[in-house]
């Protein structure tokens, strides 16, 4: 990792410094000490520090039969017919970690690797096109057992299936989870995650290695590398080699200190599932209360400097290395920051909201909230005048989110990405694009849970024609995905935040563009 630092930044890592050390950090990170943060239950998210213990994994076979394995020797256990695509239906750290494996680390399958993260119908229809299922692996991965996009994306492939699950499915979840007992009773063998290890630190765990073992991914120079970078974090503080994660910890806090809470992180070899990884990681563990680190993928935006933007460029040359790295100058910035980092309070709120907005649905309630802009009903000039005044209230020191509850298409990723830039030149802030509901398990709980200094554009889009249906529910995945926008929206909103939300109700490419134009 690269990143240049002027003299107000390297005065702040050294006065950071010095409170590590006399917090006596290193030490008291290792012996698993709450009271090093808020004294809240950390001692028991801190499971990934065993980085020996990972290499052990514990598998339930479609039989019931309980199976301790090497990582290194997982994919036997795990071995299904012969497939040409891969289906990772997660969310969050239960997919980013995976993804970002599976495309980094040289793999012995040769197959096309999708992760479904959303629920939006146009997505989801596109990856299952022209799928044989007889040629088809399906891992679903959720911690908690209750994703509500991974249970509803499970159900439709165990549907689409059918006798085939056993063979060519696989579900990662902790145990007794509701995930688990929906496997066992299609026949799925299960791989358990550890209890003490959240999701955006899982990626040394099941969460990862157990689809990196389906790609035929050896998983010790990987394993070796977290090894060696966890040596190097068990440096005191005094000591005349440094200490990796610490100085990497100490930068965060430090760049928090001096205003420069724009973190933009420059792709490594142009493995964008990294920035993606971090992303997830800083943004949800550090972004509470009055704390912010906004991560931001550099890729397309200005390079002018900014007295809030510090660059960082991301390495993966010794991958599992920079991943432990990564996650333990987490935890030490939160110690400094004084904020929980194993915690997510603030993912919670929308998801509480989208259930209502569920049933309501359910009830033939469309349910769209007052506010909402219908951009069918609006003129360009009432349009140029919407957006300049909501632009207008960009505040201090603050940063732009478009988040888009759209298809990822290759399209409409040019034109929000256009879009982005567009905000961008007109706030001269930080902007980040962020598709729903995906990040909603990533950057959203900065978004609600930092502080009010983000300037929200909400994009939404009416179902397809051929919406998706939801085995078993009188539901399409199209009305979810509106109500986790809905859900989003409403929580935005009543935490002050300065949000205008269009819906775009026609054809998305020319409801785009009018949005660019407007914006121009």
């Amino acid at each position: 990792m690269q990143v240049e630092a002027d003299s107000s930044l390297t005065a702040a890592i050294e006065k950071r410094r010095r409170q590590w050390r006399d917090l006596d950090g290193a030490a008291r990170l290792w012996s698993r000490d709450a009271s090093l943060w808020t004294d809240s239950g950390e001692d028991e998210w801190l499971g990934w520090l065993d980085i020996e213990r990972p290499g052990r994994l514990t598998v339930v076979d479609a039989a019931g039969r309980h199976v301790a394995t090497e990582a290194a020797t997982l994919a036997g256990h795990l071995a299904g017919p012969p497939f040409d695509r891969c289906l990772l239906l997660g969310m969050g750290g239960s997919a980013l970690g995976a993804e970002l494996l599976w495309r980094a680390l040289p793999r012995q399958v040769d197959a096309d690797f999708v992760v479904l993260d959303t629920t939006d119908p146009r997505e989801i229809a596109r990856a299952l096109a022209g799928v044989d299922p007889t040629t088809l692996r399906v891992i679903a991965a959720s911690k908690s057992g209750g994703t509500l996009e991974t249970r509803l994306a499970f159900e439709l492939l165990l549907n689409r299936l059918g006798e085939a699950a056993p063979r060519a499915a696989l579900a990662i979840t902790d145990q007794g989870s509701e995930l688990e007992a929906r496997a066992r009773t299609a026949g799925v063998p299960v791989v358990f995650g550890q209890p003490d290890v959240g999701g955006r630190f899982s990626v040394l765990s099941a969460f990862g290695l157990a689809p990196a073992a389906v790609a035929g991914i050896d998983p010790e120079p990987l394993l070796a590398g977290a090894r060696r970078m966890a040596a190097g974090c068990h440096r005191s503080d005094d000591g005349e080699a440094t200490n990796p994660g610490v100085e990497l910890g100490l930068l965060l806090a430090a760049a928090h200190d001096c205003g420069r809470d724009k973190l933009y992180l420059h792709a490594p070899d142009g493995c964008a599932e990294m920035v993606a990884w971090v992303e997830q990681l800083i943004a949800e563990s550090l972004g509470k209360g009055d704390v912010l680190l906004l991560p931001v993928a550099a890729a397309g935006l200005s390079v002018e400097s900014a007295p809030d933007r510090i660059d960082i460029e991301l390495a993966p040359a010794d991958l599992g290395a920079e991943l432990f790295r990564w996650q333990f100058a987490t935890a030490v910035a939160g110690a400094l920051l004084g904020v929980n980092p194993f915690d997510q309070p603030d993912v919670e709120a929308s998801k509480v909201v989208t259930r209502n907005y569920v049933e309501r649905m359910k009830a033939g309630d469309a349910g769209t909230p007052v506010g909402v802009v219908r951009l069918s009903e609006v003129t360009e000039l009432a349009l140029d005048q919407l957006l300049g005044t909501h632009v207008a209230t960009f505040p201090d020191r603050g940063y732009a989110v478009v988040s888009a509850y759209l298809d990822r298409s290759h399209r409409n990723r040019e034109l929000l990405d256009a879009l982005r830039r567009g905000v961008a030149r007109r706030t001269g802030g930080a902007t980040v694009l962020g598709f729903g509901p995906s990040f909603l398990h990533s950057i959203g709980q900065a978004h609600k849970g930092g502080p009010n200094r983000g300037l929200f554009l909400q994009l939404t889009a009416d179902p397809p024609a051929g919406d998706v249906p939801i085995p078993g529910e009188c539901l399409t995945f199209g009305q979810v995905q509106l109500a986790q926008a809905w859900g989003d929206y409403d929580v935005l909103v009543e935490r002050g935040r300065r949000v205008l939300a269009v819906h775009i109700d026609g054809e998305i490419e020319t409801g785009l563009r009018r949005l660019i134009d407007a914006l121009a």
